[in-house]
């Protein structure tokens, strides 16, 4: 799914026909749904919806504009743009790769929990980020794969990388899987 980053829409503010030449949905699922739009916008995969009823992708996701691009439990990636996600120094701003990592880490351990039939839900215990260089322009890249898979327990890297595939930020994230 090739996206532009734009400005993220909120919750419903897009209409499902503004995205019908990117994305294909059952019309009925999408009518149904009240974060269709969000979702949509942000690349995750319908069969996923069901577990954005409540919260949608969440606030931080728009705010920083993360677009996902593939979405399975062996593999996570997204982008996010440098724009709008600075510190005073004009580059990337280290809590956004944080947070970007933290997003994607979570992400894959949800759907490990999917994946498996758990009826639990991940939450983040341990987040680390070794930030190797700045992140001065365009899209970063964040490639999630998990470390360790378990039943109580995930570990997941996360490597961030800039438009010319230098790595700017490795996280590590451990997530609880919780009742």
């Amino acid at each position: 799914m090739s996206k532009n980053h734009t400005t993220a829409p909120e919750a419903n503010e897009l209409s499902s026909s503004e995205h019908a030449s990117e994305v294909s949905t059952d019309s009925s699922t999408t009518a149904q749904h009240p974060f269709a739009d969000q979702l949509t916008y942000h690349g995750v995969p319908e069969e996923m919806w069901t577990r954005f009823s409540k919260f949608g992708v969440g606030t931080l996701v728009p705010k920083l504009d993360i677009i996902f691009k593939e979405m399975t439990a062996d593999r996570v990636v997204a982008t996010m743009p440098v724009e709008g996600n600075t510190q005073v120094a004009g580059i990337l701003h280290g809590g956004a790769s944080a947070a970007l990592a933290e997003t994607l880490g979570s992400f894959g351990a949800a759907l490990h929990v999917m994946d498996r039939g758990m009826n639990k839900k991940p939450v983040g215990v341990d987040l680390n980020s070794t930030h190797h260089r700045a992140g001065v322009s365009g899209l970063v890249t964040g490639v999630c794969t998990p470390i360790f898979l378990g039943s109580r327990i995930t570990t997941h890297e996360i490597v961030i990388t800039d438009e010319s595939g230098k790595r700017v930020c490795t996280s590590r994230i451990t997530n609880m899987l919780i009742d």
